[in-house]
């Protein structure tokens, strides 16, 4: 198989589970040193093992990405490890169900901070490494909430609005740098809430009605999505937001 991240340096937020350790897995697979974090030290390290017993090289920073200090940490432990940073994946959530009105300034500040402040401090704390190198891709990982509002995630909606206009203003300022920044936007996935068989059936009418291909996404389906736009066959991808819904946003 050729090894599309061979040697590159990428870390990820949120690698515990679904998205972010699919992402971990099959880019350790096709060559990368993977630093993933999360606030799961058991699940996290378990990821790592699984990656270093097929063969693949990662390690995992303990990261609570609302903490400054930690989050810094992590960008800082994966250049002192290796002495660079090629890629950083900018994936933590956090989607509480709330109407808008609901919300306190608690619920507030932990949704936008999550979502949205953790994925600038992050990019701006890598960008610093990556602006020295003259070479760097930033992706993060969105949802179709940025494009469809649906009732009772407005807040989280929000957050997600304004990583697209995160994702394009780095894009844009930092092109000429070697930086390229791009987003992927799932739909609904077979990860978190999805797997358990219970939540499935009550949220079947939104998966079969609400999603046009009639299905969840996969877990593997994001990874090769976000796998595709940091090889160098997107090289040319910028500021770019991709979609894998199967239409949902349609709707």
């Amino acid at each position: 198989m050729e090894q599309k991240l061979k040697d590159k340096v990428v870390v990820i937020t949120g690698t515990t589970s679904g998205i972010g350790a699919g992402m971990a897995k099959l880019f350790a697979a096709h060559g990368a040193k993977v630093v993933g974090s999360g606030r799961r030290q058991e699940k996290g390290e378990a990821v790592v093992k699984e990656i270093i017993d097929n063969g693949g090289e990662a390690t995992f920073v303990r990261t609570d990405v609302l903490d400054q200090e930690q989050l810094q940490n992590l960008i800082d432990t994966a250049v002192n490890k290796y002495g660079r940073i090629d890629i950083l994946v900018n994936n933590a959530a956090y989607e509480p169900t709330k109407v808008f009105a609901e919300n306190t300034y608690d619920d507030y500040r932990k949704v936008i901070d999550t979502n949205l402040g953790s994925y600038i401090m992050a990019s701006i704390y890598a960008l610093k490494y990556m602006r020295e190198q003259k070479s760097g891709k930033i992706l993060n990982i969105n949802s179709v909430t940025a494009e469809q509002v649906v009732p009772g995630v407005g807040m989280y909606a929000i957050a997600k609005a304004g990583i697209t206009n995160l994702t394009k203003i780095i894009a844009l300022e930092y092109a000429k740098e070697g930086i390229r920044c791009n987003e992927v936007n799932p739909g609904l996935i077979m990860a978190g809430a999805f797997e358990d068989p219970a939540v499935r059936e009550w949220a079947h009418d939104a998966i079969v009605n609400g999603t046009p291909v009639g299905r969840l996404g996969t877990v593997e389906e994001i990874a090769n999505a976000a796998l595709y736009l940091l090889s160098d066959e997107a090289d040319f991808v910028n500021g770019t937001s991709f979609y894998i819904d199967g239409g949902r946003r349609l709707i």
